[in-house]
C-alpha cells in the first residue's frame, strides 16, 4: 500500500505466471475508486469514435 496526498492505494498482483497489476483500488474520505485490468497479451483494437457521437466544446465557456 502507498499513501496518496488525501487517501491510500491498494495494488493486487497476480500471484502466478507473469506479476500484471490486476487492480488498484484507492480510497479517501470521500470515495473508494477501483480500476481493474485483464486480457493482457491481447491485442488492443482502438478506434476513433463515431464523429456523430462527438462533442464540440470550442467556444464553451
Amino acid at each position: 500500500m502507498a499513501d496518496g496526498e488525501d487517501g491510500s492505494f491498494t495494488f493486487s498482483i497476480a500471484a502466478e505466471g507473469k506479476p500484471y497489476i490486476l487492480k488498484v483500488v484507492y480510497k479517501d474520505d470521500e470515495r473508494v475508486v477501483t480500476t481493474s485490468f485483464s486480457a493482457f497479451d491481447e491485442p488492443l483494437d482502438v478506434r476513433p469514435p463515431d464523429p456523430a457521437k462527438v462533442l464540440d466544446m470550442t467556444g464553451a465557456s
